[in-house]
């Protein structure tokens, strides 16, 4: 019998696993609609135990997230180098590039449905002083949050 209930067991975390998608997001200075400093895209919606891989196209990008459901869905990919996240909380992300978050160089992930979005507008609303390009790229994005 416990054979059994481990062979399901091991089905069931299997099973989650392969369900899982990879997405790739891409830290681009120039993006493909000419826009300067941007995620590509800047919203995304995956599902918890999904995985984005954070693309840099040059070494001065990264992703840091500033904005998380919780300190444990906190991260900070190094500078220039492609580097997968996996995400196990619901809620929202707002990301940046550290050196560039002036520029608005800034992404919105919404992980899982339904999601309250209420602390993710509020430390936007904070930081967007900080900000001199791209504010209404990342209103957008955030307003896309359902």
């Amino acid at each position: 019998m416990l054979k059994v209930k481990v062979f399901i067991l091991c089905l069931f975390v299997c099973s989650a696993v392969t369900n899982a998608k990879d997405y790739t997001v891409k830290l681009l200075t120039q993006g493909s609609d000419g826009k300067m400093m941007v995620f590509e895209p800047n919203f995304i919606k995956i599902a918890k135990g999904d995985s984005i891989n954070f693309v840099p196209s040059d070494p001065s990008h990264n992703a840091v997230s500033f904005s998380v459901p919780s300190e444990k869905s906190s991260f900070k990919t190094p500078y220039g180098k492609p580097t997968k996240i996996i995400f196990s909380e619901e809620g929202v992300v707002l990301v940046n590039c550290y050196p560039h978050f002036a520029l608005g160089m800034i992404g919105v992930i919404q992980i899982g449905n339904n999601v309250d979005s209420s602390k993710a507008k509020a430390d936007w609303d904070k930081a967007k002083m900080s900000v001199a390009m791209n504010k209404e790229a990342t209103d957008e994005a955030i307003n896309k949050v359902k």
